[in-house]
């Protein structure tokens, strides 16, 4: 494996340490993970060019260094929800939860790879902000200025708003954030005007139940577009999946979940690892607590779990969706440069490790000097409080299956219903910097053809900058 070096995995292991310990932060305090991909590749970047590292060699180090970022942000939208609802885990549940979670993650980017990345060719656009970042900074020239001029502006505009609150983050129903405009623009005009169909509908019903009808349409369309999306390489594909879902439920049952839970599990965590393939190949979003919530709903359903029992399932499932998505965001800039995708799982695995002790430790340290009071108002972490509401019950509303079965169809009928769902259940401050993102790109497309290339680097600039300050400001701000 020419393209695996002992620098690149030292580089990994180094940076997605640094990286999971500002994610940490940041998913807690601020109720956010940005993308740590375009900081990785920069990281990997300043560290390996200097040694002669090719770009190869930066990109297959860069895969490790995002990975603790995801494993970081799977526990802590997850963990806390015990604790605010007044009960416990132990510690070394949360590191058998994050380990369990990298396994299937990692191993999952062998199937969802060739599928969502090689055959469906979906967007990824964290990694193709990636690819223009590691190519621009080789390159160097005018497209290495317009990356680096936009990702400036957007870092110096996310310092304003979050390190010294100069800026609001929202303004009249309007989220200023400039990672959602470039994520719009590269998605494109069709999936972003379905998105902002489904928070204009939202916005108008006002529907204690849109939401949950929201939550079925995701599930139903990325479900739909797992399963259905390709015919290719299905018999490895399948044997692949068969393989993680024995493994998890061996691991699953063997820290003593029932054989019906652990059955329930299996089975849906290797869906839900497609789903977050294809919800984020599409819009460059990894809902990972809302896939934690679909399988200790259905499985609660079944049969009822113990709090601790199921935070422990809800924390796997979200770094290994998390993981998982990450991971194709980096396939996908491998795929743009060429680069050997095994050099880059196995460095995703090296910094994921990583990621998941680190991460652990970390959260308890974090309990230990704030207690559990923190959970939900120091700490405020919205997506742990939306897990902790289903810990003792199901998500499954009737909202929630018409959604599911509507999605579907829709999906099959080659309608967006998946991102009208993401519309219905996002607030309507994140849909609408992401529509005008999609709307630019349209104008740029229809009176400006000639310099959609220089546009396409500008929105990767837009996400960079606000994925590093985030990164930046979770390791500076003490904890």
């Amino acid at each position: 494996m020419k393209q695996l070096r002992v620098s690149s995995l030292i580089v990994a292991t180094v940076g997605s340490a640094l990286v999971t310990m500002s994610s940490i932060y940041v998913a807690l305090r601020m109720g956010a993970l940005p993308w740590p991909t375009v900081f990785a590749a920069l990281f990997s970047m300043f560290i390996l060019k200097p040694l002669k590292g090719s770009l190869h060699d930066i990109n297959v180090a860069h895969t490790g260094v995002s990975a603790g970022g995801l494993v970081a942000g799977g526990l802590a939208f997850t963990i806390p929800a015990v604790w605010i609802r007044g009960g416990n885990i132990s510690f070394w549940r949360v590191v058998f939860a994050a380990s369990v979670g990298t396994l299937i993650g990692v191993w999952m980017t062998i199937s969802t790879r060739k599928r969502y990345v090689e055959e469906m060719n979906l967007t990824f656009p964290m990694g193709i902000a990636a690819y223009d970042t590691i190519k621009a900074g080789d390159e160097g020239g005018k497209k290495a200025r317009i990356l680096f001029i936009s990702m400036g502006a957007s870092a110096i505009f996310t310092y304003l708003r979050d390190g010294l609150g100069l800026v609001p983050v929202v303004y009249k129903s309007f989220g200023m954030f400039p990672m959602a405009v470039g994520i719009g623009f590269m998605i494109g005009v069709s999936p972003t005007l379905s998105w902002l169909a489904g928070g204009i509908t939202q916005m108008f019903l006002k529907l204690s139940w849109v939401k949950d009808l929201g939550l079925g349409m995701m599930i139903g369309g990325g479900l739909a577009m797992a399963l259905l999306g390709s015919k290719k390489s299905r018999l490895e594909i399948e044997r692949t999946d068969v393989l993680v879902a024995v493994v998890a439920f061996l691991v699953i049952l063997a820290s003593g979940v029932d054989a019906v839970s652990a059955s329930i599990f299996a089975v849906l965590a290797v869906l839900v690892v497609h789903m977050a393939g294809v919800v984020d190949g599409t819009t460059g979003i990894d809902p990972m607590e809302i896939f934690a919530i679909i399988i200790i709903s259905v499985v609660g359903f079944v049969h009822r779990l113990s709090m601790s029992n199921a935070v422990m399932i809800a924390a796997t499932v979200a770094v290994a969706t998390g993981l998982a998505g990450d991971s194709l965001q980096d396939m996908k800039t491998g795929k743009l440069l060429g680069s050997d995708p095994k050099a880059q799982l196995i460095s995703e695995a090296f910094g994921a490790a990583v990621g998941a002790v680190i991460a652990s430790i970390l959260i308890f340290a974090l309990h230990s000097k704030y207690g559990s009071s923190a959970f939900g108002s120091y700490f405020p972490v919205p997506q742990a409080a939306a897990v902790s509401k289903f810990l003792g019950g199901s998500a499954l509303t009737k909202a929630t299956i018409i959604g599911m079965i509507i999605s579907f169809a829709f999906q099959l009928a080659k309608l967006p219903a998946l991102t009208f769902g993401i519309g219905l259940y996002l607030p309507l401050f994140i849909t609408l910097p992401v529509a005008l993102g999609g709307v630019l790109r349209l104008l740029i497309e229809k009176l400006s053809p000639k310099k959609l290339d220089a546009w396409n680097i500008s929105a990767s600039g837009l996400l960079g900058g606000e994925g590093i300050t985030g990164i930046i400001i979770g390791l500076i701000k003490p904890l």
